[in-house]
């Protein structure tokens, strides 16, 4: 482990501003960037799933592997570790990067976490706000979780039913 105890706040930091299309999946999938954003994770092809602004082009398999993956590395395993609730940090936004050797802030930072049964090196920490977490990753997860629940396959199953009723070309 790494103690950073200096309350200097001249430090870089890193990033840039994105765009993050509103739609529940890609919000995860901004979340898996940022995520291997921080820490040395490229298992499964993950680059695929860590691409928000195509979304779209994603099948409905992917949509559900995504969530799954989403739902292993979750905020849990990583809170304190490399991603710190801090607004302060974020400045005049809701998620701020640092790379790990200029943070000076007073922030215990571990230096590898175990994810998946294999340790993973820590490159960067995240700072965000509650709303950051809340928009790209809470409220998302949980629509998703009712997506992929018996009743939400029901539900899209009966609209995907009416949409083909509606699209009938003569």
């Amino acid at each position: 482990m790494a103690m950073f105890q200096n309350t200097n706040y001249d430090v870089k930091k890193f990033g840039q501003t994105v765009s993050v299309p509103d739609a529940d999946i890609a919000k995860i999938m901004y979340y898996l960037d940022c995520v291997c954003t921080v820490i040395d994770y490229d298992d499964n092809n993950i680059r695929r799933y860590r691409n928000y602004s195509n979304w779209m082009n994603m099948s409905d398999e992917e949509d559900k592997l995504i969530f799954i993956l989403a739902a292993t590395l979750s905020p849990d395993e990583l809170e304190d570790k490399v991603f710190f609730e801090n607004g302060k940090l974020c400045s005049n936004t809701s998620n701020q990067f640092y790379e790990i050797g200029q943070v000076k802030n007073q922030l215990l930072v571990v230096q590898s976490i175990v994810i998946g049964g294999r340790t993973r090196q820590i490159q960067r920490i995240m700072a965000y706000t509650n709303g950051w977490m809340q928009r790209n990753y809470y409220q998302p997860m949980r629509r998703l979780a009712h997506r992929f629940s018996p009743q939400g396959q029901r539900e899209e199953a009966m609209r995907r039913a009416i949409v083909s009723e509606a699209c009938v070309i003569s």
